[in-house]
């Protein structure tokens, strides 16, 4: 018995059965296991601080978001229910999202030195350096990045990274995940994500978001298209550290590339 399994067999007090492995292509490793009859996710991680961070947050969103019950954690490892999931509710995660963005907006914990800050950056300069990731919008872009006027100045707990894969459906209610990235920044950082791996929808869930936050965002369609600008050319700079096959990354590379010059034009 491997010492994940002498871990859970501790922890519930049998034998644990293993089931699979869940494709990650970063950080961790993450494998689903059956025991008494029920479902476990073990998460290992690489790194102690993701560890720490994702505990920390699965602390602060318990009661204002659905997340999966944890059973027990370590200094690099997480257990919790493993949730089968239909294809997730968007419509549900910017309802949800809009919730906890309004609901930590000014909030005192946002000063806890424990959680992180998401800045905005300057990629102009690094557009222009690499011009081969983004081919005929590069000046473009970079002008649009470094021209663009400063977004309103809120500041919220935000997942930081919202899309398909970390919210997971059962039963008619959404359940998010991994919030390794998660700290205080601002709202449309969220949103811009969720608009860049769905871009078909994007007025609807937009007008969504609008509908349920619970503060004033008169100018929340141009503060979008900025942080989707930024968000789009991060997600682009970190494809090379995916361990994913490289046909996977082209693909997903194309489509960032897309939906950045439709926001351009």
């Amino acid at each position: 018995m491997d010492w994940i399994e002498n871990t859970l067999s501790n922890l519930f007090g049998s034998v644990p059965i293993f089931i699979s492995e869940i494709e990650c292509y970063n950080r961790n490793s993450i494998s689903v296991y059956s025991i008494k009859g029920k479902k476990i996710l073990f998460k290992k991680y690489n790194e102690k601080k993701f560890a720490e961070r994702e505990k920390l947050f699965y602390e602060v969103l318990k009661g204002i978001c659905k997340i999966p019950k944890v059973y027990g954690s370590g200094e690099d490892y997480l257990v919790t229910e493993y949730i089968e999931s239909s294809n997730p509710d968007l419509k549900m995660a910017v309802e949800d999202w809009a919730k906890v963005h309004s609901v930590f907006l000014g909030s005192e914990i946002l000063k806890d030195p424990d959680i992180p800050m998401h800045k905005l950056r300057n990629l102009s300069n690094y557009v222009l350096n690499h011009k081969r990731l983004f081919g005929e919008i590069s000046d473009k872009l970079s002008k649009r990045l470094s021209d663009k006027s400063e977004i309103v100045d809120y500041n919220t707990i935000i997942h930081g990274d919202l899309f398909g894969r970390n919210i997971l459906s059962r039963n008619g209610e959404n359940y998010y995940i991994d919030f390794e990235f998660s700290g205080v920044g601002h709202p449309t950082r969220d949103l811009s994500l969720l608009l860049i791996n769905h871009p078909s929808i994007e007025r609807e869930l937009i007008e969504s978001y609008r509908k349920n936050i619970s503060f004033d965002y008169d100018g929340i369609e141009k503060d979008i298209n900025n942080e989707l600008l930024e968000k789009g050319v991060q997600l682009i700079a970190g494809l090379g550290n995916l361990r994913m096959p490289s046909e996977g990354k082209k693909k997903i590379h194309r489509k960032f590339i897309e939906v950045l010059k439709n926001h351009l034009d």
